[in-house]
């Protein structure tokens, strides 16, 4: 519908005049009603923001706005969603006051009280709790805060919080994120399809998807913590409600962050290029470059983190399949003639390369142990059947070697077996 007032032929009207009986864009009516004696007209609202296309930018969230389609996603992983909603559409809206002109954008919202809270559904006239008969709403509602926000919507957060979940249907200008904004961690739903919490970075999230991530942890074998940092600003997710989660990792990182520490040390690599470069993106920061080299895997059998190896092994065991039960430190791997050390225990246990009498200085796919001129043709050599490897005394890259002493001195299986041969720190005090 056009405004009556403009000859363009393009302008659309806002509101129509039920008095006046004609229908006026918004800058029209505001100006043909500016006498006290037409402030008391009654006015029909025609559409919010004429109906037209909308673009948004919020943070985690680009969405194009249509009058019965709402197109969602995230800029950077391009994930997405579609929904089609015809509770938007609003018809038959009362009559108001022309002085109430400015709350008619609420007063539509408010208007459309017959939907689900959660999935924005129809509801039947019996359905008074705002409420849908789907099995997810119904689920959602046994967490979900039901008080009352000051502004007139429900809480969108969860129950039991100190303080309510900041009002996620108004729209504000200075807002971040709202309830029609994509959950950037599931990229399923939008933030007001589900209970969500605000992290202590301000970010906002659904709630099951923050549990969800902190459950599952990380992919693979190696230990990564990527996992607990918040999905926009990449701080550490931090929120009460999930704190029982939250506590035995970060155990967890203090444990992986002492040994990766350790081990730096023991390697003498305190001092590389890598750590102390200016040009270095882990210039001064040693805790983050330990951690960044080295493997650490999680034991299924005591659930303590151990060595398993550098990290630049890590792009072959992406690629391959891994059993989480063949992840078992030195300490629970019931390996014969293992020399436990009295003052540093299990923790840098050397081993012999698994496919000649050399120490072993890679440790890769949490179930190997490699020296550097084996692990250089490691391909070939996991490749070999059993009973083609040679027997001690066998040199690097799994060549036989002349003789009968082993250039390791120490009894120990056959070539292809794993084998402990002590501490590796005690091993090498003169390194400290």
């Amino acid at each position: 519908m056009l405004c009556d007032n403009h000859d363009d032929g393009r302008t659309l009207a806002n509101v129509y005049c039920e008095t006046c009986q004609c229908s006026l864009c918004r800058e029209c009516f505001s100006v043909l009603h500016l006498n006290k004696r037409n402030r008391s007209h009654a006015v029909q609202h025609l559409g919010d923001t004429n109906d037209r296309p909308q673009v948004e930018v919020h943070e985690g969230s680009t969405r194009l706005r249509l009058p019965h389609v709402l197109i969602l996603f995230n800029p950077t992983t391009l994930n997405g969603m579609v929904e089609f909603n015809q509770s938007i559409i609003r018809e038959n809206i009362p009559s108001v006051p022309y002085h109430r002109i400015s709350e008619m954008p609420n007063l539509a919202e408010a208007h459309d009280n017959s939907t689900c809270r959660f999935c924005n559904a129809p509801l039947c006239p019996d359905q008074i709790d705002g409420l849908c008969n789907y099995e997810e709403c119904r689920h959602f509602a046994t967490f979900a805060c039901q008080q009352q926000l000051p502004c007139g919507h429900i809480c969108g957060g969860i129950r039991d919080e100190e303080v309510c979940l900041p009002c996620i249907q108004c729209r504000k200008p200075d807002i971040k994120q709202d309830a029609d904004d994509l959950c950037v961690i599931c990229f399923t739903d939008r933030l007001g399809g589900a209970p969500c919490i605000q992290l202590a970075c301000d970010h906002i999230f659904h709630y099951r998807c923050v549990r969800t991530v902190l459950e599952k942890r990380w992919n693979g074998p190696r230990i990564v913590f990527r996992f607990m940092q918040c999905p926009l600003c990449k701080k550490q997710i931090d929120h009460p409600s999930v704190a029982d989660l939250l506590l035995p990792l970060k155990d967890l990182y203090n444990e992986v962050l002492s040994k990766a520490r350790l081990r730096l040390e023991y390697d003498g690599l305190l001092q590389s290029p890598a750590a102390v470069s200016e040009s270095s993106e882990l210039h001064m920061n040693p805790d983050e470059y330990a951690m960044e080299r080295y493997m650490y895997v999680l034991c299924f059998k005591c659930g303590k983190a151990y060595f398993g190896g550098e990290s630049r092994c890590q792009q072959e065991l992406d690629n391959s399949q891994y059993n989480p039960e063949e992840l078992i430190c030195g300490g629970c791997s019931d390996v014969v003639g293992a020399q436990v050390c009295g003052r540093h225990g299990i923790d840098f246990l050397e081993f012999k390369c698994r496919f000649c009498c050399s120490v072993a200085v890679y440790f890769c796919f949490g179930t190997t142990h490699f020296c550097t001129a084996c692990h250089d043709d490691f391909q070939r050599l996991i490749c070999l059947p059993k009973k083609l490897l040679p027997k001690c005394p066998v040199g690097a890259k799994c060549v036989q070697l002349d003789g009968s002493e082993c250039p390791l001195k120490v009894k120990h299986p056959p070539t292809g077996e794993e084998f402990p041969l002590g501490c590796g720190i005690c091993r090498n005090i003169n390194t400290f």
